[in-house]
């Protein structure tokens, strides 16, 4: 087994258990995954923790929640070929690559949730192949043949940065749902109007925005850039998340029970 093949194994890890987590959709509990330590030896071993962004936080039922959407999501996939509700699209080749490394040079992939209640989850040569075989089934088409190509239209995102992007001056970088980050390049025209019109401290609010012209999608169908002709201010009513939040949500069962429940089908 080679050490690089075992680290892209751990990232790919990682990148589920980071899915499942932004799935989960808490800002106030939002943490990240820290590799805390990582052993070359035969078994090749990495341990990660779940750091708060927020210290002050508990944010421990958060990350019991995302190891048991991992642990049930991977079971439920190799042994019933149902693929997790959290896992998009664009997350499958992940998922692919982690059970064909199974195939290939990794004998056998143990992941130690390090929570009783969540048995340890391990995938050898016979899991890989099930796995792998779903995969294929519920993601039939390969992303990475849609060919690069552009189009017309309008995409709706925050405003993060304003800056330069291929040394063309000005443009602004919003954050879409779909797409994450993406760099928008102004016009001259639309330069003059948008300094005009608006302030730089929309940007660190957040403002949310319209921006209308050529769609410049990467291969795999990515959008990559989009040449502005049209902004638009876009008015998003305040949210207060705290207003939503239910304590009792769980009905008194912890979080690994709860999702353990509503799977089988015993809550009402």
């Amino acid at each position: 087994m080679r050490v690089e093949d075992a680290f892209q194994q751990v990232l790919g890890a990682l990148k589920l258990f980071e899915q499942a987590q932004r799935s989960l959709g808490n800002p106030h509990a939002a943490f990240v995954w820290r590799l805390e330590k990582a052993s070359t030896e035969s078994p090749f071993s990495v341990v990660a923790v779940a750091d708060p962004i927020d210290p002050a936080i508990d944010v421990t039922p958060q990350v019991i929640c995302a190891k048991a959407l991992v642990a049930t999501g991977v079971r439920n996939l190799v042994a019933r070929a149902e693929p997790p509700s959290w896992l998009p699209r664009e997350t499958v080749p992940v998922v692919k690559e982690l059970f064909a490394r199974n195939l290939n040079g990794i004998g056998s992939t143990e992941i130690d949730f390090e929570t009783p209640t969540i048995d340890l989850l391990t995938i050898n040569r016979t899991e890989a192949s099930a796995g792998l075989r779903a995969i294929e089934a519920i993601n039939p088409f390969d992303p990475s043949d849609i060919p690069e190509r552009t189009a017309y239209g309008e995409v709706e995102g925050q405003m993060l940065a304003i800056g330069r992007y291929n040394r063309r001056p000005r443009p602004i970088e919003i954050r879409t749902h779909l797409d994450g980050f993406v760099w928008c390049v102004l016009s001259t025209r639309l330069v003059a109007q948008f300094g005009d019109e608006h302030k730089l401290a929309e940007v660190w609010e957040g403002k949310t925005v319209g921006v209308y012209g050529q769609l410049h999608y990467l291969s795999g169908g990515r959008l990559n850039r989009i040449d502005a002709e049209k902004l638009r201010s876009i008015n998003v009513p305040p949210f207060d998340l705290d207003a939503i939040l239910d304590p009792d949500f769980t009905a008194g069962f912890d979080p690994v029970e709860y999702l353990e429940k509503l799977h089988e089908g015993d809550l009402a």
